[in-house]
């Protein structure tokens, strides 16, 4: 199972090759990093995966890592290696998103099983995140107008009360719902809710 973007963090060698060495049992090709430092300068960031961090290191440790991870809005799942006077920064990172958290000493068995799930996790974290990126490019192209119909018609208003609102005949209201249903590829109104539902927009944030 060769995984593009499965990465380790962790300042003390040893447990690099530890980690890397029991996932490689699993089929996994980690890409190894001593610092939080090392790893920016060298990781992809924008796309599905995974980061193991160890919490305590010098410079960026894992908490600092995650932040700004979580900044970017990287769909890395993390996975938070930690020990037991880590406890309160394990908890705080939890809350900060971190997928999951392995106390050490941690199982082999715990810590694959944890990483496939992430992997799984982010993937589609990942889809989702691409699907709404091309909704959104697929809105901008709808006019001021087109953009007001498709809220109306989500909302479930008739026509002919579109048509009052907006000040425009029935047969505007009709082009423009064509113009809504073809420029977003869709048929309908259920299919065009579907699609918006799908990639998580709300009508509120449509301008």
């Amino acid at each position: 199972m060769v995984t593009k973007n499965l990465f380790v963090v962790d300042d003390e060698e040893a447990v690099l090759e530890s980690v890397k060495a029991v996932l490689a049992l699993s089929g996994f090709q980690p890409h190894c990093y001593l610092s939080g430092e090392q790893f920016f300068e060298d990781a992809s960031l924008d796309e599905a995966g995974c980061v193991i961090t160890d919490l305590q290191m010098p410079g960026i440790d894992g908490a600092r890592l995650q932040q700004h991870l979580n900044e970017i809005q990287s769909p890395l799942s993390v996975i938070v290696l930690s020990g037991a006077a880590d406890v309160p920064t394990a908890v705080n990172a939890m809350r900060n998103g971190a997928y999951t958290l392995l106390e050490k000493p941690y199982s082999s068995k715990d810590l694959v099983a944890s990483v496939e799930r992430a992997l799984e996790a982010s993937e589609l974290h990942y889809q989702k995140k691409q699907l709404e990126k091309r909704v959104r490019a697929l809105i901008a192209t709808l006019s001021d107008e087109e953009k007001l119909v498709l809220k109306k018609m989500l909302e479930g208003v008739p026509n002919k009360n579109i048509a009052s609102v907006m000040d425009i005949g029935m047969r505007t209201v009709d082009r423009r719902r064509q113009a809504v249903f073809t420029k977003m590829g869709v048929g309908t109104i259920a299919e065009l809710a579907t699609l918006l539902n799908s990639a998580s927009i709300d009508l509120e944030t449509l301008e």
